[in-house]
């Protein structure tokens, strides 16, 4: 397996799960058993692999799978100094032999692991003093129930957007058919979707959801002959949700839940909820419906069809008196000035806002007129706002702006309304690169990601300060197209704009580690970590970067913290026990895979059988 397909492996912490198959034990009369070669053996019943030695030996022979290997435990064993590891024979079911020294046992131990290709059938005999493993030839019929098998689903990636979360289940080939279950939150249990798969199988995969996110955790794990997708809500309810085929698997889309109109608009106003809900029942005269809400209608009037198409497109009256364009915003501390800014370029008006405005802002609203957004923000910041003369006028409420009632002195207009394109202008570029974005967007929803790549690159250097841009070229040659180096380059470009944002500086980790930068990587990595509330991905991501670079016990120290923060899973208490393990504390990892029997997750039958197996010697 190449490192980048570990590290991708460890990005969606679907963390190995190990089987205990079977174990043969046969006793010999001596103490040690010198490996004095490796030999290949092609008959016509198939191929076999030679493991000659000195004497009679003493062996245990057991599976591990992700990837499959058999692996032959020799007791006392050593390795010949004419014998070569690792090997990776050209013919035959075997990707590599590998061979390492077990020395916290007694006697001391000579592990083989035999990677397989694919799966086969094989024996392990003893054949005088060699141990002979010998493979099944594959036949016409095991040909054709490989062409048979169902496909699995090698990759899951959680993506969230503005306002919905996409959900992408890879298999390299279109996914039809499944069955949806809705559970509602319970004691101990969020609230939850189940989609069971009939057509794929796959292996345990756990991905977290981001922050930005409305799911907190998406888990693949085969069910009784079926796949069973298990996603768990960010939010007390259980989210909006479609699902739909495409080109490499199936994608769904989650949306946040459905909450009581009326409610959102109170919480945000402050105005009575009563008041507000009266509206989602309006009495037909004018007056009352007046009386029952003070929200402030726009000046702005519209034709009469393009009301009629809003008003078609509401399905309740609780925007009444908002007649402009429906947006969706998500700000998050953003200064106050930007966003008047961005509502200047959807309204089409000309904003000006007074020099003692000032702040930043932190609000998500969804589908929305554009008019009860800015409405809102006055409410929430203690701002007022004049509308005349296609212009917004933006200041304190205890400030009145005067505006000019007659044209005095044609030069004295003339300045104001410099003044007023000044702070509205912006450079072709900025207006040239926004454009080249939608365009990039709009191609990579359509799968063209080279093209998209191509657009957000000129894009960013026409706008070269933009650290968001940055960082989106790092993400989408890292996740979509595999280009480490150029994911590593937008990335630290990124986290040079935007020290502070930690997903930049992970995404730069990770494109920095599947290029073997382990140094560099290590300090993007640390990046990434170094806040109170690291991501889950960073932590995960982290701690088996370190585990692969035998930093063991920053490792151990980083899944702590990951349980810490966000609770256990049977993910990282396997990989704590694989540590444990590594360090030679066989005691410790015992206690984690008790503690796994124990927990109440559903874990695997091979997995229980080989934990069971392990506790009882």
């Amino acid at each position: 397996m190449t490192l980048m397909s570990r590290i991708k492996t460890c990005i969606l912490i679907a963390f190995l799960a190990v089987s205990y198959a079977s174990s043969t034990v046969v006793q010999a009369a001596q103490d040690s058993y010198q490996v004095t070669g490796l030999e290949d053996q092609v008959t016509e019943n198939g191929w076999g692999l030679h493991i000659k030695g000195s004497g009679v030996p003493t062996y245990t022979q057991y599976e591990l799978f992700n990837p499959h290997r058999v692996v032959i435990d020799i007791a006392g064993g050593v390795l010949g100094k004419d014998v070569v590891l690792p090997r990776h024979p050209e013919q035959g079911p075997l990707s590599s032999v590998a061979g390492t020294m077990v020395t916290n046992q007694d006697p001391a131990v000579l592990r083989f692991e035999l990677t397989l290709k694919e799966k086969s059938q094989y024996a392990v005999n003893i054949n005088g003093n060699n141990i002979l493993v010998q493979f099944a030839k594959s036949s016409p019929e095991s040909v054709k129930e490989k062409a048979a098998e169902k496909p699995q689903i090698q990759e899951v990636s959680v993506e969230p957007g503005v306002g919905y979360t996409n959900i992408y289940l890879k298999a390299g080939e279109p996914i039809k058919g499944c069955k949806t279950i809705e559970l509602a939150k319970a004691e101990g249990r969020p609230a939850r979707l189940i989609v069971d798969i009939d057509s794929v199988k796959t292996r345990e995969i756990a991905v977290p959801g981001e922050t930005s996110s409305v799911v907190s955790l998406v888990r693949v794990r085969p069910y009784k002959g079926k796949a069973r997708v298990s996603i768990d809500s960010l939010h007390d309810a259980l989210f909006t949700y479609d699902i739909k085929s495409y080109d490499e698997g199936l994608l769904i889309r989650v949306e946040p839940p459905k909450q009581n109109t009326a409610a959102i608009v109170a919480g945000i106003t402050g105005i009575p909820f009563g008041e507000v809900a009266a509206l989602q029942n309006p009495v037909k005269e004018e007056k009352a419906i007046k009386r029952a809400v003070s929200l402030p209608a726009s000046k702005k009037k519209k034709s009469s069809a393009s009301v009629a198409k809003s008003k078609a497109a509401d399905d309740d009256s609780v925007f009444t008196g908002y007649t402009e364009e429906r947006i969706s915003v998500d700000f998050y501390k953003i200064d106050l000035h930007n966003v008047f800014r961005l509502i200047g370029e959807i309204s089409g008006r000309n904003i000006v806002v007074d020099q003692g405005v000032g702040g930043s802002l932190t609000l998500a609203l969804n589908d929305v007129p554009w008019d009860f957004v800015l409405d809102v923000i006055m409410n929430l910041k203690g701002l007022a706002k004049e509308e005349r003369y296609n212009t917004i006028v933006i200041s304190k409420k205890d400030k009145k702006f005067n505006w000019p009632v007659r044209l005095r002195d044609e030069l004295e207009i003339k300045k104001e309304a410099i003044s007023v394109t000044k702070r509205l202008d912006v450079p072709k570029e900025r207006i040239a690169a926004k454009k080249l974005v939608r365009q990039a967007s709009d191609m990579e929803k359509a799968g063209d990601y080279q093209g998209a790549l191509a657009r957000y690159e000129k894009a960013f250097r026409a706008s070269p300060d933009n650290g968001n841009l940055a960082k989106k070229i790092a993400s989408l040659a890292l996740i979509k197209m595999g280009l480490n180096a150029k994911a590593a380059h937008y990335g630290r470009i990124a986290v040079k704009l935007n020290p502070e944002d930690a997903g930049a500086a992970l995404q730069t980790a990770l494109s920095l580690a599947n290029m073997e930068q382990v140094v560099e990587a290590r300090d993007y990595f640390e990046r990434a970590v170094s806040g109170s509330s690291p991501s889950r991905q960073a932590l995960a991501s982290y701690a088996a970067f370190s585990e692969q670079n035998n930093s063991l016990e920053m490792a151990l120290s980083l899944l702590m913290r990951y349980e810490a923060l966000y609770s256990g899973s049977v993910e990282t208490m396997i990989s704590k026990a694989r540590i444990y393990d590594k360090f030679g504390n066989t005691a410790q990892a015992d206690q984690e895979y008790q503690a796994i029997l124990l927990s109440g997750y559903t874990i695997p039958g091979d997995l229980e059988k080989f934990i069971k197996n392990r506790i009882q010697k």
